[in-house]
């Protein structure tokens, strides 16, 4: 509540300002001090919004997220929550970009890529191989320099985000981790789901509804869709609905998971020997459903 009134009264500050200076009341001198003023209060609480932006992300990554998460969630304090998501989207794409290009990423048994029927390999190459040619049309075409700059400009950053999608295909696998099942497509959608809240996990191949790529929401079915190359390959049956993570939010919460995987079979192993962990644990006799 100060906070707000904080900001409110500096607000006010920068009117009353404004007025008494056209109105000539001010001098100079009384004007300059009042803009001093008004910055040295700026200062103060953009000084306080950090101390606890750091304040919070400290206590998330105790709390055991992820170091980007942390970081958007701290951010939220200095600015709104979809400009926060998306400032963390980008350095997110730096980190992927660089974990790929640099050799940074080393997959072991606990992952399970899904990338090989994607077509943002094949994108990245038609990309790659058509800059130039974008690059010359826009010197030939375009009489501005100023015009041709920003175009390039924008085709440039367009070409790293697409490379940058890519790579985190790459270093972004589902994961059967400690604290659940990682669910991801990229840099773009993601999920974990605790182990004791998946009731059946088999293989089922099945095409997309609308053949696209990435995550899909279909609400009537109550189902999500993890889809590459139009196809998902194992379904995943779930206790209590789960929703996954965006770079616009969360997704409506769903009660069937239908994922591709690379290894459809392997990953439906490992889940199950987790499931049955969970279940000796827990003394309860559930076990995971054989496989159809």
């Amino acid at each position: 509540m100060a906070q707000r009134a904080l900001k409110w009264s500096l607000l006010i500050l920068i009117l009353v300002e404004i007025v008494l200076v056209r109105a000539g009341w001010l001098s100079i001198g009384q004007a300059v001090a009042i803009v001093v003023l008004i910055e040295g209060a700026l200062t103060l609480v953009a000084g306080i919004q950090a101390i606890r932006a750091v304040r919070r992300y400290r206590h998330q990554r105790a709390a055991g997220r992820g170091g980007v998460e942390a970081f958007e969630d701290a951010l939220s304090l200095l600015m709104p929550q979809r400009l926060a998501r998306l400032v963390a989207l980008e350095l997110r794409l730096w980190i992927c970009l660089g974990r790929w290009l640099f050799r940074r990423y080393r997959p072991d048994e606990r992952d399970f890529s899904y990338r090989k029927r994607s077509i943002v390999s094949a994108l990245v190459v038609l990309v790659i191989l058509t800059a130039p040619v974008e690059i010359l049309i826009l010197e030939l075409l375009i009489p501005w320099a100023w015009l041709r700059w920003v175009l390039l400009a924008l085709a440039v950053y367009g070409m790293i985000w697409v490379i940058g999608l890519y790579a985190s295909l790459v270093v972004l696998p589902h994961r059967v981790a400690d604290d659940g099942l990682w669910l991801r497509y990229g840099l773009l959608s993601e999920a974990c789901i605790p182990f004791p809240e998946i009731a059946d996990i088999q293989v089922a191949p099945r095409k997309v509804p609308d053949g696209r790529d990435g995550l899909r929401v279909v609400e009537e079915e109550r189902a999500a869709y993890l889809a590459v190359g139009s196809r998902t390959d194992v379904t995943i049956a779930l206790r209590r609905p789960q929703s996954f993570r965006t770079a616009f939010g969360r997704t409506a919460p769903v009660d069937t998971l239908h994922i591709a995987v690379d290894a459809p079979q392997r990953l439906c192993e490992a889940v199950r020997a987790r499931l049955s962990l969970v279940a000796v644990r827990s003394g309860t006799e559930d076990s995971p459903h054989s496989e159809r």
